[in-house]
């Protein structure tokens, strides 16, 4: 084959490439998880407005951290979900077996805190978290570097309908 239908080859499959991946965002792909989906701080800010903090999420996994599961949304903000009551619940252990890093998921939970990283006289901020439980300080709760904690309840995996070549 020479370079020239190679060429024109590749160039007709970029352009249908091109054409098939779409979504809300100009016309380009972006992913399961659309831009305009609720971010972490948008529920902080509707927690300070209404008092109540969304329970179902599309975020992506990150990882295990102990006794929890990590979750992240576009902004990279953090959502713990405790999925175990310690480190020998073999039946949690099968719960979370099939999450897979970086792949969405639309997550159900029961909110039972959050992680407050307080800030001494000196302006500077702890390393270490202070685990709290509700009902949450509204203005505590609202900081950026707050993480909310939940109980596991249900994880869907995100799919789209979009095939990708």
């Amino acid at each position: 084959m020479n370079w020239k239908v190679f060429t024109s080859i590749f160039i007709c499959i970029l352009i249908v490439l091109k054409t098939n991946l779409y979504s809300e965002d100009n016309g380009r792909y972006t992913g399961p998880i659309s831009r305009s989906e609720k971010r972490i701080l948008d529920g902080k800010a509707e927690f300070l407005k209404s008092g109540t903090f969304p329970l179902e999420w599309k975020l992506f996994f990150k990882g295990k951290q102990g006794d929890f599961v990590v979750f992240y949304d576009l902004n990279g903000d953090e959502i713990h979900y405790r999925y175990r009551r310690n480190k020998f619940d073999l039946d949690a252990e099968v719960f979370v077996k099939d999450l897979f890093s970086g792949n969405p998921y639309r997550v159900k939970g029961e909110w039972i805190g959050y992680y407050f990283y307080s800030v001494d006289e000196r302006g500077k901020r702890s390393s270490l978290p202070t685990p709290k439980k509700l009902p949450a300080e509204p203005k505590e709760f609202a900081d950026r570097q707050s993480v909310p904690i939940f109980k596991l309840i249900e994880y869907i995996e995100v799919r789209t309908d979009d095939l990708l070549y």
